[in-house]
């Protein structure tokens, strides 16, 4: 995919405007959570030998400062957010696009270094990228760099990660 030109006028789809009325309703759809846990699991168990269960949420698990400086009330998205953890959140971001705006056809575009959620038009869908204040041109670059762009729908695979005490790289 290289060379692949970034849309006009790439953004974020708005999770702090949109939370209430069209996130906050999918929130407890089982199949969401199934693979928010089957995913988020190969994460944290891989990482740390620690299970990650059904009423978890990834913001238990971060362990870097990118929120520190934040003033005001944390917004709510942020509990789905964990530093350096994009390929094992976005099967789970995907679900909650296609939930939270069903007309649109949301699929993964995914390298080495980024998986991001894209509606194929100007939209990402990408709670990390979104609370760390990564602008969506970057975003949309670096997934879209070495990567591919998956059907609308298809999940990415997700592997175990290696412990933290490996050195490692994956795809």
């Amino acid at each position: 995919m290289a060379g692949r030109m970034i849309p006009d006028e790439i953004r974020y789809y708005d999770a702090k405007r949109h939370w209430t009325a069209r996130i906050a309703p999918h929130l407890e759809d089982e199949r969401l959570n199934a693979v928010l846990v089957r995913d988020f699991n190969l994460y944290t168990f891989g990482t740390w030998r620690k299970p990650f269960k059904r009423g978890m949420l990834p913001l238990e698990f971060e362990s870097c400062d990118w929120h520190l400086e934040h003033r005001g009330p944390i917004p709510r998205f942020w509990r789905y957010v964990k530093h350096g953890a994009c390929h094992a959140l976005v099967n789970f971001n995907l679900r909650l696009a296609e939930l939270a705006e069903p007309r649109r056809e949301w699929r993964i575009i995914t390298s080495e270094a980024h998986s991001t959620v894209w509606d194929g038009g100007s939209t990402l869908f990408d709670l990390n990228f979104l609370a760390f204040g990564v602008h969506p041109a970057e975003a949309f670059r670096l997934a879209t760099e070495g990567g591919r762009i998956l059907k609308p729908g298809r999940e990415r695979r997700v592997y175990l990660y290696p412990h933290y005490s490996q050195n490692y790289t994956f795809v």
